[in-house]
């Protein structure tokens, strides 16, 4: 009898596992794999601002068992590729390498994940590559405003700050800083190993747990909890920036992860400005009005919060314009249902991008385990799509009035 394409299990010490094994004996000479830990900037202590990022950073500078040599060589000597993230709810170590190297990927994820040894000269490297990097972003108006917007509709809260840190916070941190972090937060029943690799689910469960079987559980009682956002009041801030383009971003607050209409929103912001040219917003500040060579909409959903996005740039006598038509936009998603003939041409485009997306195994597989990891399940590919199909025009027409109400429109611009 044939194995499912998927595997998943809890080690006891509440690791949870997740194994695919692509089906067909497709890319059977490669493996993905990809370590979550729910732990990201929010979780840091108001001291700690940048910490969660430069821990990842300090992951690739060598471990108790590894030089930093070692663990970036380790994999790339055979062609694979190492690499990881930070988000505000996540870091992520994840590697594409040869299946025959796969018991290899396992054990150094995991040693850089709990064994790296954050070493001091290693440490005083990396904290001005960072301050390098923070001071390149400030060239990047188009992406620090992302942050600034986060930071003020978040005001007071963890989820306000920004992933790369603040330069005095990063002057001042310590390795027992990173330690601590490390201690408090990358805790067994927070973390998820996700695996696309031509293997028996038996022998997946065999590595699983001979290299991270060992990792003790963690007294959950001594873990301080998140602390939703307040809800900050409206604001319309502008900045004068010495920009040749003007930078606008208009949003608010949206669902949060464990919200049942969060699908909803992130269908209508993909009709009103996902990456595709007949995106409402794309036909007409651009098509129509050529007023802007980048307008675009996004959905960030938080465990306890969310924000949505609407950024532009464009010239500066061409700004007022652009508001306009943004906001019309809106109030046209809020006052007008959607016809049949559109509703099924959005989800055939929705569908669409689900399907190509979910073709790129390391994509899949990151998805799968942030999933995982927040709500201890996934859906199939035909699951989610049969949701998207099933979903009406008046349940849209809701949503847009909760989230899109001039309320809930909040604006940062830079000119």
């Amino acid at each position: 009898m044939s194995e499912t394409e998927f595997d998943t299990f809890t080690l006891p010490n509440g690791i949870r596992c997740v194994h695919r094994r692509p089906p067909g004996g497709r890319s059977a000479g490669v493996a993905h794999l990809a370590l979550t830990i729910g732990a990201g900037t929010r979780d840091e202590a108001p001291d700690q601002h940048g910490v969660a990022h430069l821990v990842e950073h300090l992951m690739f500078k060598g471990t108790n068992r590894r030089s930093a040599y070692q663990v970036n060589s380790l994999l790339e000597n055979s062609g694979g590729e190492l690499n990881a993230f930070t988000t505000k709810e996540e870091t992520v170590i994840h590697t594409t390498l040869l299946r025959s190297e796969f018991t290899k990927g396992i054990d150094l994820l995991a040693d850089m994940a709990f064994n790296s040894k954050f070493d001091t000269r290693e440490l005083e490297k990396e904290r001005e590559v960072i301050i390098d990097e923070i001071n390149s972003y400030k060239d990047s108006p188009a992406e620090l405003i992302f942050d600034e917007f986060e930071e003020l509709l978040f005001a007071g809260s963890p989820l306000g700050r920004n992933i790369l840190g603040n330069k005095r916070n990063l002057k001042r941190a310590t390795r027992q800083q990173l330690i601590d972090y490390v201690q408090g937060h990358y805790r067994p029943d927070r973390i998820v190993i996700s695996a696309s690799a031509q293997m028996s689910h038996r022998r997946f469960r065999e590595i699983c747990e001979r290299y991270l079987g060992a990792l003790a559980p963690f007294d959950t009682a001594s873990v301080s909890q998140r602390v939703a956002p307040e809800r900050q009041p409206r604001f319309e801030w502008t900045r004068h920036k010495n920009t040749y383009q003007t930078h606008c971003l208009i949003g608010g607050y949206g669902y949060n992860l464990n919200d049942e209409k969060r699908a909803l929103l992130a269908f209508l912001v993909h009709v009103l400005g996902g990456p595709y040219s007949v995106s409402r917003l794309n036909m007409q500040l651009r098509e129509k009005h050529a007023l802007t060579y980048n307008v675009e909409a996004g959905y960030v959903p938080y465990g306890d919060s969310g924000v949505y996005t609407i950024y532009l740039g464009c010239d500066k006598d061409k700004l007022e314009q652009s508001v306009e038509l943004v906001r019309s936009e809106l109030r046209k998603l809020r006052e007008v249902k959607m016809t049949a003939s559109q509703l099924a041409r959005a989800k055939k485009q929705f569908i669409g991008q689900l399907l190509i997306t979910s073709e790129n195994t390391e994509n899949l597989m990151l998805g799968i385990a942030k999933s995982v990891l927040v709500y201890n399940t996934f859906d199939s590919t035909e699951t989610i799509a049969a949701k998207i199909n099933a979903i009406r025009a008046e349940e849209l027409l809701e949503v847009a009035n909760e989230i899109f109400c001039e309320e809930n429109q909040y604006s940062l611009i830079y000119r």
